[in-house]
């Protein structure tokens, strides 16, 4: 936050998933992430993985879309090894909520788990 000195915070690594079901063609609009309220969530990098095809719109804790549109999660969802990074990263206050629209296109049953990569920042003030 602007005027506080870096050293007014602790942070640490951190990570938050999201497990979704998908049946054959299912689209789930706004599927929420809750982050602890505990601290602020910089996410700085999303990985993920899935029994097939599908795509994917990620609703910033503001309201707005990261993206102008869904993308398949080939171009947005990384690997453990290299996960896709987040230019610039997103802050989502303590509490705060991500919403993600999922969209299967693989015809059959798809289970989705993302991994939110990044680093929770604790106010030591």
């Amino acid at each position: 936050m602007l005027g506080q000195s870096p050293s007014a915070y602790y942070e640490e690594p951190a990570a938050y998933v999201l497990d979704v079901s998908l049946s054959g063609n299912q689209e789930r609009l706004d599927v929420p992430l809750f982050t602890d309220s505990d601290s602020e969530f910089i996410l700085e990098a999303l990985a993920g993985t899935s029994t097939g095809a599908y795509q994917i719109r990620v609703r910033l804790p503001n309201g707005r879309y990261m993206s102008n549109a869904a993308v398949r999660n080939a171009n947005a969802v990384g690997s453990a090894q290299f996960p896709v990074p987040i230019i610039p990263t997103v802050t989502v206050p303590p509490g705060g909520r991500l919403g993600f629209d999922l969209k299967d296109l693989s015809g059959q049953s798809n289970t989705v788990q993302l991994v939110l990569l990044g680093r929770r920042r604790y106010r030591l003030s």
